[in-house]
């Protein structure tokens, strides 16, 4: 609109100058056809361009998602592999250097029957409770020699747990910077096991240096003595406090007396 036209001719339309009042309508018509055809081919071709777009994306994700399931795939049986070699090869290894051994662990164990049968046969009868020492004692092996019938491997480095090693290492070499002094990992965690104890009353009966089998041989007149009582009243802890409002149940009315009596008799039966 307000442009200087120049004749031209659209669709067999007559020339059409600037000076004229309004185009012909055949010119129009063929204008807007034009344009209409022109505006399909730029939607098409708009279109066109974002179905490939989407395809692309689409094959990109997909191929993306197979190589994430292919890394974790390799990457567990990478661990897999790990753990055999560093933890269940050495163990079976162990097991089975000892189990080879049987013949001295038969021997030992015809010698322990040997001593019990001679021991029933003189007193007539054998309790775990009463025995004598002198005579028979089945845990005489065990006091002389503490690791009797064990068997103790070097510690292995489990990849499942390597965060914690991790850690721990993390942990020591700060420890070794602060006090001047190398550490090895079984010191570090004797340091790490008293500061965990520091933190609890240094008592003998401690539940924390206790074993459970140990807390139960306790006996009760130790868990209410006057140590305990007090340990328990530093924990500060309100049971009757509560957050529901007991104003607006006292304003509803009671039942009566009929519904009262019906409930009773409901709760009877």
């Amino acid at each position: 609109r307000g442009a200087v036209l120049r004749p031209l001719r659209v669709l067999g339309a007559e020339s059409w100058s600037s000076g004229a009042a309004s185009p012909p309508p055949q010119w129009t018509a063929g204008v807007w056809v034009v344009q209409t055809a022109l505006a399909e081919e730029d939607i098409d071709a708009a279109i066109q361009s974002i179905l490939y777009r989407e395809n692309y994306i689409i094959k990109a994700l997909g191929k993306y998602l197979k190589h994430h399931d292919f890394l974790n795939a390799r990457k567990k049986e990478i661990l897999y592999k790990r753990w055999v070699d560093h933890v269940a090869d050495p163990l079976q290894k162990k097991i089975i250097e000892n189990v080879a051994s049987h013949k001295k662990i038969k021997k030992r164990r015809q010698e322990e029957l040997d001593a019990f049968l001679k021991y029933v046969n003189k007193k007539g009868n054998a309790f775990i409770e009463h025995y004598d020492p002198k005579e028979y004692n089945p845990f005489y092996v065990n006091k002389e020699d503490p690791n009797f019938l064990k068997v103790t491997i070097p510690p292995f480095r489990d990849p499942l747990k390597k965060a914690q090693y991790d850690k721990d290492d993390g942990k020591r070499i700060l420890l070794q910077c602060e006090t001047g002094r190398i550490f090895t990992m079984r010191e570090f965690k004797e340091v790490e096991k008293a500061k965990l104890h520091s933190r609890f009353p240094g008592i003998s009966n401690s539940r924390h240096f206790m074993t459970p089998n140990e807390w139960l041989k306790l006996p009760t007149k130790y868990i209410e003595s006057e140590f305990c009582k007090r340990s328990r009243l530093k924990v500060k802890v309100n049971f009757n406090e509560s957050s529901f409002d007991l104003k607006p149940s006292a304003k509803t009315p009671h039942l009566l007396e009929s519904q009262e009596e019906e409930k009773a008799v409901v709760y009877k039966f």
